[in-house]
C-alpha cells in the first residue's frame, strides 16, 4: 500500500465544521458575557442612585415635611444621570400617623429603571419621627 501525504477532503470538511461550531460557541459566550457585564455595571450605578436619594431624604431634618418635599416634583421623578441619560428614578414616601405619636413613621421607596437592566432596582427604608 503506497504511503499518502496530506488529508482527504472529508477530513478537512469535518475539521472545518468542528472549528465553525467552536467559533460560534465562543462568540455567543462572549456576547452574553459582555451583555451581563454591561447590565451588572448599570445595576451598580442604579443602586448608587437609589441609595443616594434615600440617604438625602433620611438626613433631612424636616421630618414633618418630607412627603411634601420629596414625594412630588423634580426631586421625586428624575430622568438622566451622568453616563446614563435614560435612567429614571422614582421616589415614593408614605407617612403613617395612625395611633399615637410614637407610631409616626414614614416609608421611603426609591426605584430606578433603565433600559439596560432587565429589572428595577428598588431600595426601601422606614424612618420614624425623631
Amino acid at each position: 500500500m503506497p504511503y499518502r501525504r496530506g488529508f482527504t477532503i472529508v477530513e478537512i470538511l469535518v475539521a472545518v465544521v468542528m472549528l465553525a461550531l467552536l467559533a460560534t460557541g465562543v462568540t455567543r459566550f462572549a456576547a452574553v458575557f459582555a451583555k451581563t457585564i454591561g447590565s451588572s455595571s448599570t445595576r451598580v450605578v442604579a443602586a448608587g442612585v437609589a441609595n443616594e436619594q434615600l440617604q438625602l431624604i433620611r438626613a433631612d431634618p424636616r421630618y414633618t415635611s418630607l412627603v411634601s418635599l420629596y414625594n412630588a416634583g423634580a426631586g421625586a421623578d428624575t430622568t438622566g444621570f451622568p453616563g446614563y441619560p435614560r435612567m429614571h428614578r422614582l421616589t415614593y414616601l408614605v407617612r403613617d400617623q395612625s395611633g399615637s405619636p410614637a407610631r409616626d413613621r414614614t416609608t421611603i421607596t426609591v426605584k430606578v429603571i433603565d433600559p439596560g437592566m432587565p429589572d428595577t432596582v428598588a431600595v426601601t427604608s422606614v424612618i420614624a419621627l425623631p
